[in-house]
């Protein structure tokens, strides 16, 4: 939960926002400026469940209140809701949950408790001194806050290996996209994968690294060889294709369904590669590589900063 602390107060900062970031149990709070501006940038951030924009409170009686005035603001006569709390310990919790649900009861006549299908969702979380409520915005990743181990994917522009590289990042890996490249187009796919990738983690453990000269194979070949950290490749049984040019190259979903690929591509918003790839075609005679990372930015940054 540190990582992901320390990742919040990283990504706003780089969004020109100044906000307070703490962690209450597995909650992290931010308070500061408009919460549902904080609540999308934080929203796709690996380690984050969902966000919710509310308020800090410093008492029991103070939670409930703020649920009912946020109720009334969110509410409508006959609709459903839920409520779910973390406290220190499950009768605390029972306790605050029964209170913010009386309470919100009160404050919206006709409004109806619905765990299994509610329009409206309220988050609550108490440690016995602090804590805050706030109204659910939206479901996030999940996963798992980036942590210190380190892997290389594999990526060329298209569906298979940019999924691969997204589910390393929620993986809580710190990610190194490795990029052989075979056209202008397969770079500018990759380097939009970089920059979507840099918004949603933390960026300063993700990096982009360009590999030019030979052939694709042979230009891979090498970096695998040399490589001191592992390797993963967007591999599937149904072509399997890479698997045996690249026999040391791990393939982590390669049992995942073609559905679930093009379902997972589709939220990180980005177009697939056209152009296909010839694994064997030769470029340049000498090999040379280009690095960028560190930094949140968009295509053209990618493309202007590698070096």
């Amino acid at each position: 939960m540190s990582d992901l602390e320390s990742s919040a107060e990283f990504v706003l900062r780089a969004n020109g926002i100044r906000a307070l970031v703490s962690r209450r149990g597995t909650w992290v709070t931010v308070q500061g400026p408009e919460p549902l501006g904080v609540a999308a940038i934080l929203g796709l951030m690996p380690g984050v469940a969902w966000t919710a924009a509310g308020k800090s409170c410093s008492s029991g009686t103070e939670l409930s209140e703020t649920a009912g005035a946020l109720a009334r603001n969110y509410l409508r006569r006959s609709d459903r809701f839920a409520v779910q709390v973390e406290g220190r310990g499950d009768a605390m919790a029972s306790d605050i949950e029964g209170s913010i649900t009386s309470r919100i009861l009160e404050s919206v006549r006709g409004s109806r408790v619905s765990t299994q299908s509610p329009k409206v969702r309220f988050r609550a979380a108490f440690d016995g001194t602090r804590g805050a409520v706030g109204v659910e915005v939206k479901e996030g990743p999940g996963g798992r806050p980036t942590g210190e181990e380190s892997v290389a994917c594999l990526v060329s522009g298209g569906i298979h290996s940019s999924v691969l590289a997204w589910q390393a990042v929620l993986l809580g890996f710190r990610v190194r996209l490795v990029h052989a490249r075979f056209s202008e187009e397969s770079l500018r796919k990759v380097a939009g994968l970089y920059a979507e990738l840099s918004r949603r983690a933390d960026p300063r453990w993700l990096s982009l690294e360009v590999l030019e000269g030979h052939s694709i194979l042979g230009a891979l070949s090498r970096y695998v060889e040399s490589s001191k950290i592992p390797v993963f490749g967007g591999f599937r049984p149904d072509t399997g294709e890479g698997m045996e040019k690249l026999p040391k190259v791990l393939a982590p979903l390669y049992l995942m369904p073609e559905e679930r690929f093009l379902a997972e591509f589709e939220t990180l918003g980005i177009g697939s590669l056209d152009s296909p790839q010839d694994w064997d075609k030769k470029w340049l005679k000498k090999q040379s590589s280009r690095r960028f990372g560190g930094k949140a930015t968009d295509v053209s940054g990618v493309l202007d900063g590698l070096t």
